[in-house]
């Protein structure tokens, strides 16, 4: 593990990264890439990932804190109305060698070099008809894969759940589409909770996987968020 990795507890809730990309291509691009594509859940191109997936954080935290709240892959999805639509799939030329940082996780050594459909790290290769500048948005962050637009239907919310430790990786979030009733939100370690809006301004947002964490679409129209799994700190270590 890099001794510069930061493990949940370390890293706040939900910060601004001193990035911005050009919001309107952004959306241009989601709905050029998004035409006669079908939104799923958690399952498709992911579907046995998300079977394995309840098993992280069993690994990482202790039995008393998953008591009280629910693993990833616990929730019920189809009432949610959350959909996603991957811009990333399996790369079977990927190993855990070619990582520049190492989390020397537990995951590593009795899921992921056995079962690598089962790690999310794998889906790093960027689907053919993925456009140029949502490219250059993904190249520009290290270790980023299973990159997916997330769309949550108005009036609906993803209720608080653990994702992973920070010591497998870090989520990014950037808004495409929101309204003012549009919040994620978490606990730190003193129990406090954190609520943020995430504008569609082009700003990226890390999100901890690690804490308890929500959103909330609580407006009369959809939120959409391009969401990038990262398997570095490298991006965050400048600015935290």
């Amino acid at each position: 593990m890099s001794r510069n990795w930061k493990s949940r507890h370390e890293l706040p809730v939900i910060t601004r990264l001193n990035y911005n990309f050009d919001i309107k291509r952004l959306q241009e691009e989601l709905n050029q890439f998004a035409t006669d594509k079908v939104w799923d859940g958690l399952g498709s191109d992911y579907a046995h990932m998300c079977e394995t997936h309840t098993k992280l954080p069993k690994m990482f935290f202790k039995e008393e804190e998953l008591d009280k709240v629910d693993c990833v892959c616990d929730l019920d999805w189809e009432k949610t109305s959350y959909q996603q639509l991957s811009l990333t799939e399996f790369d079977e030329t990927y190993d855990l060698s070619q990582r520049t940082e190492l989390s020397g996780s537990a995951w590593d050594n009795r899921v992921a070099k056995q079962d690598p459909k089962a790690d999310e790290r794998w889906y790093r290769k960027v689907k053919n008809d993925v456009p140029s500048y949502l490219r250059k948005v993904l190249d520009t962050f290290v270790g980023s894969h299973r990159t997916r637009f997330a769309n949550l239907a108005p009036n609906s919310e993803i209720k608080p759940h653990i994702d992973y430790d920070t010591l497998y990786g870090v989520r990014l979030h950037i808004a495409l589409e929101t309204n003012n009733k549009c919040f994620n939100g978490g606990w730190d370690k003193h129990g406090n909770e954190i609520k943020q809006h995430i504008p569609a301004d082009g700003s990226v947002w890390l999100v901890n996987p690690g804490v308890k964490h929500y959103a909330v679409n609580g407006g009369n129209t959809t939120r959409n968020h391009l969401i990038i799994s990262v398997d570095s700190q490298e991006i965050i270590e400048k600015m935290l």
